[in-house]
């Protein structure tokens, strides 16, 4: 790491929003970065206090290794483009804006902080770095860091250099968004209407669900656990006072799955502000209808549905209207996704991560211009691996010869329950 002994190049923590750069641009005699498991790269921050500064810690470790350094970028979680806080330079911590010269930097530049010079110690001693931290002084939620480091064998070259990378969300010390949320609709996220199954997707629109601004979806760092939070930026989201997963918060909108286990029925949703603060701030309930199985067919604009040839990313649609899109036809097979289809062979939580694919329990029927298909022309049906229990849950279908031409009415029957009506898919009949 000689070039680099007084730090690395700005945007080398691997943040995706800065092209996930690493410094494996250089170092490459074990790239990509985190490829030797022997080290291990940590840090440690405490949840934030507005405007009060925090020791972060960064440790480094390798067995065969001698020579340390890293560098650590702090963002909004809300919009991970922009800076939160901001770091001290110190005689072993130098501080660069990303618009080039170092701190102090202008305007909210994005700043990168890291070593000054890299330290040298015993074979394997590794290395801890201490760097000050001063948070934002409002409340902006939570906020993420994006850390790179580089066990180097001190050979004076980029050579046999392992580079680590890792990231943290971290939430404010206590949650304190001001005032009562008021929901005025929960609805499944698909149709936006109809009733809700078990590991569903409900959205709930309303007032006062976020800190003005604020905008919060979940993120790579929140799954680390291979599990959706329960609360996303000081807000969370009960079924039947069950906590739900939660995927998306807004001022207005939160996006959440239905807890498994939410039986038949009349059911309240409610949403709770600062959920872990000293005072939480609950809604009114709103009462939604709960079923078994709730079937909804994602659409693009509330009838014309989301289908795709399988195996690509060419859409089903008129070819006008999107460009590379088009019809159905007999032969071809189509992936439909949709959401509410009820329980699946691997029982997953609804805050689960699908680590593979797992068919619904109840058949999947797939009614084309008011006829249904031959069960075997349904291919799968079930959870996507890597999304959420809830999130999408995929229909592979081959079209049969003899499907109707034009914009083709489409609907899904699941153990009795039918998905909404007036969506529609482009077919040719050849």
């Amino acid at each position: 790491m000689a070039a680099f002994s007084t730090g690395p190049p700005q945007q080398r923590t691997g943040a995706a929003v800065d092209g996930g750069l690493t410094c494996t641009a250089c170092h490459r005699t074990f790239a990509p970065a985190n490829s030797d498991p022997r080290g291990t790269l940590t840090m440690k921050v405490a949840p934030w206090r507005p405007g009060v500064t925090q020791s972060i810690t960064i440790t480094i470790n390798h067995p065969d290794q001698k020579r340390w350094g890293y560098q650590l970028s702090s963002r909004l979680a809300s919009n991970v483009s922009k800076q939160a806080g901001t770091f001290t330079p110190t005689p072993d911590n130098r501080v660069r804006c990303l618009a080039g010269p170092d701190a102090p930097c202008i305007g909210g530049d994005v700043e990168f902080v890291s070593h000054r010079s890299a330290p040298v110690t015993a074979v394997g001693a590794g290395y801890t770095f201490s760097v000050d931290w001063t948070p934002p002084t409002t409340a902006v939620g939570d906020i993420v860091f994006y850390l790179a480091g580089n066990a180097a064998d001190g050979g004076g070259t980029n050579a046999n250099d392992r580079i680590y990378n890792a990231s943290m969300v971290v939430p404010p010390a206590v949650c304190n968004i001001p005032g009562i949320p008021t929901i005025t609709s929960a609805v499944s996220s698909a149709s936006f209407t109809g009733s809700l199954a078990p590991n569903s997707l409900l959205s709930i629109f309303g007032t006062g669900f976020q800190s003005t601004g604020v905008t919060r979806q979940v993120m790579a760092e929140d799954l680390a656990a291979k599990l959706v939070p329960q609360a996303l930026s000081c807000v969370a989201v009960e079924v039947n006072r069950v906590r739900a997963p939660i995927l998306y918060a807004s001022a207005t909108q939160i996006n959440a799955v239905v807890p498994t286990g939410t039986a038949a029925g009349a059911a309240d949703v409610r949403v709770i502000l600062n959920p872990t603060g000293i005072i939480p701030f609950s809604s009114s309930p709103v009462t939604v209808q709960a079923a078994a199985t709730a079937p909804t067919l994602f659409t693009l604009d509330g009838s014309k549905v989301i289908a795709q040839i399988s195996g690509t990313s060419t859409l089903v649609a008129d070819s006008t209207a999107v460009k590379g899109a088009r019809a159905a036809k007999p032969g071809d097979s189509i992936t439909l996704y949709a959401s509410g289809l009820g329980d699946t062979a691997a029982h997953l939580d609804a805050a689960s991560l699908a680590t593979a694919a797992s068919a619904t329990v109840n058949p999947v029927t797939v009614m084309l211009g008011g006829k249904a298909l031959p069960p075997a022309s349904v291919t799968y049906a079930g959870v996507t691996p890597g999304m959420t229990a809830g999130l999408y849950q995929k229909i592979n279908v081959t079209l049969p010869a003899g499907i109707p031409a034009g914009d083709t009415s489409l609907k899904l029957m699941v153990n009795g329950a039918a998905s909404q009506e007036g969506v529609t898919i482009l077919t040719v009949a050849q």
